[in-house]
């Protein structure tokens, strides 16, 4: 009976610190659309447009994985976002060389490894979660 009791009052603390980590996504709110590919030589052109919320971003690196159009993983890529103004929208394209557009099936966002806005709104594990994706693209850009 001591067991399930614990079990519930951890289940009923992970499920508080699950809404105070969606709460301050909310506050961050973040968004990013994978907006356009284009082929530029011998690489892809990636651009995204980013949508701030309340909170200057600091600092905001995600981890990017492209597959192929197989399903395989092609490549994978840091991009820096930050510094972001609050309530500024940004485009910010950059490109993945030796890959051809054509041959992206899907861009993951894999993590954000590093990430702080002012006043503490977002840092840390709560980030991912802190940001929405969306594709105007041809492919599926996810999370």
């Amino acid at each position: 009976m001591r067991f399930a009791r614990q079990t519930t009052r951890a289940l009923s603390i992970l499920t508080w610190l699950a809404g105070v980590a969606g709460a301050l996504a909310a506050e961050a709110g973040v968004s990013l659309d994978l907006n356009r590919l284009e082929t530029q030589g011998a690489a892809c052109r990636v651009t995204l447009v980013v949508v701030n919320g309340p909170a200057a971003a600091e600092e905001l690196k995600t981890d990017l994985v492209m597959f192929g159009t197989d399903g395989v993983v092609a490549r994978r890529l840091a991009v820096d976002l930050a510094p972001l103004a609050a309530r500024k929208t940004i485009v910010k394209m950059f490109d993945i060389p030796g890959t051809a557009c054509a041959g992206v099936g899907s861009i993951l966002l894999n993590d954000v490894p590093a990430c702080r806005f002012a006043g503490g709104a977002l840092s840390g594990p709560a980030c991912l979660a802190g940001i929405a994706v969306s594709s105007h693209a041809p492919i599926r850009f996810f999370k």
